[in-house]
């Protein structure tokens, strides 16, 4: 087991698999491609396993080695230039691999008031914090399962404005150096339906690459609804890697197996959606905000999922798996 903070060396390696992985599209022979990517792919799902650290780092680990699994997956999707030399390639290959370019897209409108963005970005991060020292002086989850649940959306009140926060100050921040980027979020509570929660409105950095590596190949074969499964199960292989770390096998398999069920059924979720009409966003102000109000009690009452075992594996509110 790699201990933290050697366990961060982890990542350059995981980089360079990934440079393998989106390279071996140069290879003539299918099948050898992809052994050597399934091989690759393994070796970077697997990798959180063999670290050990405090929670918050292994989270951290594991999710940024998902985000690169991920990463290289939609990059592979991507025509490598004939014209530049290996070494070039490879290069810019590293490079694309481990910047979010994704947070950086410019808007079509510029942005306004940087320093008041930026102002409110460190207030929401401030915010999370405040939340996050409360709900361990609270420690609500020791009382009893129902009030456990309840801590649950405590949880996700602090990831909320926490990702908000982080929004805001990518925005602020690059309006300050004179850019005007789309940032992390497109405010999420605006949301319909899960459809437009997970497709247009969080977190860009993954969305993309999920769109780009898991959708699209499927949904220009004709089997979109393959693909939308896919991306979700890729998210929730991503996710469920940040907590492969966190302890012994017998300890981590059913929190693992509660982050894939999260995403898994959120991707059935979309697709009832779609069957039934409402990924459309209603007309009218009152039909509108019904949406809305449904999406989030939907998403409120399916975040235990996910939160309960990524708020043990980082100690969040005293919780321990």
């Amino acid at each position: 087991m790699l201990p933290f903070p050697t366990s961060l060396f982890l990542l350059p390696a995981i980089v360079a698999l990934g440079v393998v992985y989106v390279m071996a599209s140069r290879l003539r022979d299918p099948r050898f491609r992809t052994v050597i990517r399934l091989g690759v792919l393994m070796g970077t799902c697997i990798s959180p396993a063999l670290t050990q650290g405090p929670g918050p780092a292994q989270l951290i680990l594991g999710l940024v080695a998902g985000y690169l699994g991920i990463r290289m997956v939609a990059l592979s999707r991507r025509s490598l230039d004939l014209d530049l030399a290996p070494t070039e390639n490879v290069a810019r290959v590293v490079l694309d691999l481990i910047v979010p370019d994704d947070l950086f897209v410019p808007t079509a409108t510029p942005r306004r008031r940087p320093l008041l963005t930026t102002a409110f970005g460190m207030t929401g991060v401030a915010g999370c914090i405040l939340l996050i020292i409360w709900g361990n002086d609270w420690r609500l989850w020791q009382r009893s399962l129902l009030v456990r649940l309840l801590d649950d959306q405590l949880v996700l009140l602090e990831v909320a404005v926490g990702a908000a926060g982080v929004h805001y100050l990518i925005v602020g921040i690059a309006g300050l150096c004179g850019h005007s980027v789309e940032g992390f979020q497109n405010h999420p509570l605006r949301s319909a339906s899960l459809a437009e929660f997970w497709a247009r409105r969080w977190n860009r950095m993954v969305r993309g690459n999920l769109k780009r590596g898991f959708f699209q190949p499927h949904a220009r074969a004709g089997r979109p609804e393959l693909g939308l499964l896919a991306a979700f199960a890729a998210s929730g292989v991503l996710h469920a890697m940040a907590v492969a770390g966190a302890g012994r096998p017998s300890l981590i398999a059913l929190p693992m197996a509660s982050v894939m069920g999260f995403f898994l059924l959120h991707g059935v979720l979309v697709l009832a959606e779609k069957r039934l009409g409402w990924h459309r966003a209603p007309q009218g102000p009152w039909p509108r905000l019904l949406a809305r109000v449904r999406t989030i009690i939907v998403f409120a009452a399916l975040s235990p999922l996910l939160i309960d075992p990524f708020a043990c594996v980082t100690g969040v509110h005293g919780r321990t798996l």
